[in-house]
């Protein structure tokens, strides 16, 4: 009973070890069938890989290119390998900084343009585009010594300016212009006599405005007075 129990189990043994060299012999049956088909496939590309290399060396001679430059880029590269990692490093940063914001600044770019398109249509533009021609027709009319007497002078020009829009001086330029329109300019007026220029100092509207006048006159007159001198 012994000896049949023994020959069953080399029998086993050996039909499992018969089993494994199949699967041996059909693996590497697989694999030298991959390699022939490798090999199949580099000698089909081989030509196109040297006709392409052939046209690559073809092109970069027509350029003028030194393959001892390319060999010192090469160089460089792995020699500054550790800076140009450096390099990178912010930019991918940047990129990634990049992708977090970009959906935020979606909707602020959205309310811009709606912005800009209202300022469009209520002619904010078109009044820049005529503001930027009279700023040029200034510029080219003035040189740069009237540039430089108006830089010496602004501040005296910018408090006339607050003095002439005063209420009242506004008020008396416009009734002195309103006068001047209602005044028929087509009719000749006959020159009024001494007699008639006295009887209206009598209007009390009259003598203001002469007095202002004389003001006036007086003091333009003390502007111009030369300095004495003693």
């Amino acid at each position: 009973m012994r000896a049949d129990v023994t020959e069953a189990t080399i029998e086993e043994r050996l039909a499992g070890l018969a089993a494994q060299l199949d699967g041996i012999k059909a693996e590497l049956d697989q694999q030298r069938l991959e390699r022939e088909r490798w090999r199949e496939l580099g000698d089909d590309m081989a030509p196109l890989a040297e006709e392409a290399m052939t046209l690559a060396i073809g092109h970069l001679d027509a350029d003028g290119c030194d393959f001892s430059d390319l060999a010192s880029l090469a160089h460089a590269v792995v020699r500054d390998a550790a800076t140009i990692q450096a390099w990178i490093a912010p930019l991918r940063t940047l990129a990634a900084l990049a992708d977090e914001v970009g959906p935020l600044t979606t909707p602020a770019m959205a309310s811009l343009n709606r912005r800009l398109e209202q300022l469009d249509e209520r002619g904010y533009f078109s009044f820049a585009r005529q503001a930027a021609g009279v700023v040029d027709t200034v510029v080219t009319a003035f040189t740069e010594e009237d540039v430089r007497l108006l830089g010496e002078n602004i501040v005296l020009i910018l408090q006339t300016v607050k003095q002439m829009t005063q209420p009242e001086v506004m008020n008396l330029l416009g009734r002195t212009a309103r006068s001047l329109q209602d005044g028929d300019t087509d009719t000749v007026v006959a020159t009024p006599s001494s007699l008639s220029l006295l009887r209206q100092l009598r209007d009390p509207m009259v003598r203001r405005g002469l007095a202002r006048v004389l003001a006036t006159l007086r003091a333009v007159g003390a502007e111009a007075a030369p300095p004495h001198h003693s």
